[in-house]
């Protein structure tokens, strides 16, 4: 496992610079036009997407067919990506969140709501798409796991929406937002792990 993820991890490493740019025109806009704590969103997002796409990486270059040849089994390569995604999202929570309370020491104005909204934010729109791109790289071809990925997001922001308007008949959501973004997160987490334990074994099952 530990060797897979170095592989992995030399890949995204490598595409590093592309990252930092991605985060610098994106992140410097949407932090000033919304709010610094949406860089924390932005990171997690950025860089757990990098996994996801070191599958794609795999089956370009051909280590899919090469790792079939090494002591591993696949469930175990499969089980690697989703540990990768877990590690880049963590990575980028953190980092979001160390960049955010800089710029609050000198804006002096920390709000521990929006730090709470916007980190479990940061966990919705990672683990619920990452549960959902991760099997559609694997199972799909580029094209249509390109496809699947980009409505793993549109199914997370739905759910998110349907989620506050459902809410809002019962309650006042902006009252209640951190509360739902706290069940968001949750729930996001819970299907990232279902998706880790079945993915892998059905892998395994398809080699047999």
């Amino acid at each position: 496992m530990k060797g897979l993820l170095l592989k992995d991890l030399y890949i995204v490493r490598d595409g590093a610079l592309m990252l930092v740019f991605t985060f610098i025109a994106v992140g410097a806009g949407m932090a000033f036009l919304i709010s610094p704590w949406v860089l924390t969103v932005i990171t997690a997002t950025t860089l757990s997407l990098q996994a996801a796409a070191t599958i794609q990486y795999d089956r370009t270059s051909q280590w899919d067919r090469f790792s079939v040849t090494l002591p591993v089994p696949r469930s175990q390569v499969a089980a690697s990506k989703y540990l990768l995604y877990l590690l880049l999202c963590s990575a980028g929570v953190v980092l979001g969140i160390l960049i955010c309370l800089v710029i609050c020491i000198f804006k002096q104005n920390f709000d521990p709501d929006a730090l709470f909204m916007y980190t479990c934010l940061a966990v919705t729109v990672s683990l619920l798409p990452g549960s959902m791109s991760i099997p559609c790289a694997f199972f799909l071809d580029e094209e249509k796991s390109i496809v699947g990925t980009v409505l793993s997001y549109m199914v997370t922001a739905g759910l998110f929406a349907g989620l506050i308007v459902l809410l809002s008949r019962s309650m006042d959501t902006k009252d209640s937002i951190g509360g739902i973004c706290g069940v968001t997160a949750a729930v996001s987490a819970a299907a990232f792990l279902l998706s880790w334990a079945v993915c892998p074994k059905r892998i395994a099952r398809k080699d047999l």
